[in-house]
């Protein structure tokens, strides 16, 4: 999981501080509120969803895809995707992570759409690995008038007229810049990562005079290797991501047998509980599941949560070194 290669080492964490430190410094004074991102219980195997950071860690090429389906039995609750290709590249006598990312959430009628560049500078500590990471792209919502139900059972009420203003307009979307930054630490027993995304607060005024706002989003994430051998090993996880208006934290322990399957439990406060369960069906591929069960009033409107994680690691040899590569259970 560590990087072992010949690279400038940077002796002093005092860095990652000023970096964490300038990220929360630049939320002062934003007031907007925002549409949610897409978020995981899988967080730790798709690190690149929210940290630009985490791009080429392994010194590997890596093609995630991810899907979710949230509150399974509500009529338009959110479902998302997720597709990311990452990998490391040499030039001018340094490593890089260089990567790219597409994300598609649908909540009912909304639609948004994230497409974003990665680039992460790595700096070899002398306990492990640092990247520190630039996001670039755009962001796409588009509001689908046609798909409003103006009935409940095929009757009008109060509040389902079809004479109602706002549903008379047609299709509609925008695109806008979107930045964000990151920084991602790993070493051969743990894990902890910062991002800040949406950096602008991106607004999206659509024609009809609709505006749809994002307020930057903070992720903070961490882990560590409880105990390992050759059978069974343990480890913990901790994830926090917060708009400052609201805030989701969730905490997981996993087991991991014989290097090959993954299974884990863990808790979203005042949400829900999930249970994953991960393979390497190979030494490129991994398959991973998780399900969320609701643990609020919400959950007598539905069965429960649904993930899925498809992970190829494969590798260019444009430039051989040595490294050691642990499970992907930490992509």
């Amino acid at each position: 999981m560590i990087h072992c290669k010949k690279n400038t080492r940077f002796d002093g964490l005092n860095c990652v501080i000023l970096l964490f430190f300038v990220l929360i410094c630049s939320l002062r004074g934003n007031s907007l509120w925002a549409q949610s991102d897409m978020t995981m219980s899988q967080n730790a195997t798709v690190p690149s969803l929210l940290n630009p950071g985490s791009a080429g860690k392994t010194g590997t090429y890596q093609a995630v895809g991810a899907f979710k389906k949230q509150w399974v039995g509500i009529k338009g609750a959110p479902q998302s995707s997720f597709l990311g290709i990452n990998g490391e590249v040499s030039f001018l006598k340094s490593f890089h992570g260089v990567g790219a990312i597409v994300t598609h959430d649908v909540e009912g009628a909304l639609t948004t759409m994230n497409i974003a560049a990665d680039y992460s500078y790595h700096i070899e500590l002398n306990k492990g690995l640092l990247g520190l990471g630039l996001r670039v792209g755009v962001l796409n919502a588009a509001f689908k008038v046609s798909e409003l139900s103006t009935s409940v059972d095929g009757l009008e009420d109060d509040y389902h007229q079809s004479s109602d203003p706002l549903l008379q307009g047609s299709d509609e979307s925008a695109t806008v810049f979107d930045a964000g930054l990151g920084a991602f630490f790993q070493s051969s027993t743990s894990y902890l990562g910062l991002s800040l995304l949406h950096l602008t607060a991106p607004k999206m005024e659509m024609n009809s005079g609709a505006t749809i706002k994002r307020r930057p989003l903070m992720n903070i994430s961490a882990g560590r290797k409880l105990r390992e051998s050759a059978t069974l090993g343990f480890e913990a996880r901790a994830n926090l991501l917060t708009d400052f208006s609201s805030t989701e934290i969730d905490v997981a322990l996993l087991a991991n047998l014989k290097s090959k399957v993954t299974v884990g439990v863990g808790y979203r406060f005042q949400d829900a509980v999930f249970f994953q369960v991960g393979a390497n069906l190979s030494s490129a591929l991994y398959v991973g599941y998780d399900y969320d069960l609701c643990v609020t009033d919400f959950s007598a409107r539905t069965s429960g949560s649904h993930e899925i994680v498809l992970a190829y690691t494969f590798s260019i040899d444009v430039e051989r070194r040595n490294k050691r590569y642990k499970s992907v259970r930490i992509l």
